[in-house]
């Protein structure tokens, strides 16, 4: 049983109603000059939005094609064969959640712990870091101790089931591990910290890769959120959606949910507790809610980039100062994201 840990952060809110688009080119640019640019645009995005979209970012158009196909034929199988993986049979939170299975933490005021009674309109699939996902890692390779049990344990449907359905996303995982791992230079860069300050704390990445489907509102004029208002746990999270859009964040410019449409070529980006924690809020972990009134179903592929399991997540010292006392007291980051899960999913006894 891990200790029980105060949510550090609370929601906050974009300072602006425009999400902007930054342009990676540069990430992997042999001159750090180029990479301080564009660490200096990610630093504005983070501070005023907490959210961006991403081009030029190195994942493959037709990879992501591939896994959002993947999902619309998971999903339309029969309820009893999407059960077979059925996360309660999981210790780690992996596998599938059915409709109305997850609580919104934070739909019902400014705190993210509290839960609203009713489920989401959703169903889920969930996967972890496991060393076949990982390029870094050799074959023979193993996890490291895992006292939070939530490395490995992911719950794969048979090919005989959904053909390539396991080869693709460990594929897809591994490559946005790359782009997570890369990112954490330029936020790093982006607070004027060493560009390899966080290369020790990403070795085994606290990620989590996550396959939603959001049907169309079941009755007409009333509104089912397919996720309620909250903020993600880990590091950022990387965000591949379908056409359809439904992800909205909030925004303090009107105090309105403003709308982040799927762009082309885009992913979108947005930062969650354990930078903000790091940053002492001045990166923003910006609650947002997913509410699909097209009349389309609609398929995303959120990724959830952590640290190592083990890493202590504390307030950077430059980042404190006499009238910006620490938000947080450190915490490990195994310990917040387990508690998280517990009072996400309804039922769920992992």
């Amino acid at each position: 049983m891990s200790p029980s840990v105060t949510h550090p952060s609370s929601p906050q809110s974009a300072d602006v109603a425009e999400i902007p688009i930054i342009d990676l080119s540069s990430l992997r640019s042999p001159l750090l000059e180029d990479r301080q640019k564009l660490a200096g645009q990610v630093y504005d995005a983070c501070t005023n939005v907490g959210f961006f979209y991403i081009k030029n970012h190195g994942i493959p158009e037709e990879l992501i094609t591939e896994a959002q196909s993947m999902a619309r034929r998971f999903y339309s199988l029969p309820d009893d064969q999407k059960m077979n993986y059925y996360m309660g049979k999981s210790k780690k939170y992996r596998g599938y959640m059915p409709l109305y299975s997850e609580n919104s933490t934070g739909s019902k005021g400014e705190d993210p712990t509290e839960q609203n009674t009713m489920g989401t309109l959703s169903e889920s699939f969930d996967f972890g870091y496991e060393i076949a996902a990982d390029a870094q890692r050799a074959v023979d390779d193993v996890l490291p101790p895992d006292p939070f049990s939530l490395y490995g344990g992911n719950q794969w449907p048979s090919d005989e089931l959904v053909p390539g359905f396991r080869e693709t996303y460990l594929r897809y995982f591994s490559q946005v591990l790359d782009l997570g791992r890369r990112m954490m230079r330029t936020f790093a860069l982006a607070l004027d910290l060493e560009e390899g300050f966080f290369d020790d704390k990403t070795k085994y990445p606290g990620a989590t890769l996550r396959v939603m489907h959001y049907p169309p509102q079941p009755v007409e004029g009333e509104i089912a959120e397919g996720l309620g208002a909250h903020t993600d746990y880990e590091c950022f999270t990387i965000l591949a959606q379908n056409q359809v859009p439904a992800l909205q964040i909030h925004s303090n410019t009107h105090q309105e949910w403003i709308l982040a449409p799927p762009i082309p070529g885009t992913l979108v980006v947005n930062i969650a507790d354990y930078l903000s924690v790091w940053t002492n809020k001045k990166f923003k972990s910006t609650k947002h809610r997913v509410v699909n009134l097209t009349g389309q179903e609609r398929y995303t592929i959120p990724f959830f980039f952590g640290v190592d399991y083990d890493t202590t997540v504390s307030v950077l010292p430059n980042c404190i100062s006499e009238d910006r006392p620490a938000c947080s007291e450190p915490f490990k980051a195994g310990a917040y994201v387990r508690q998280m899960l517990g009072k996400a999913y309804v039922g769920y006894k992992g």
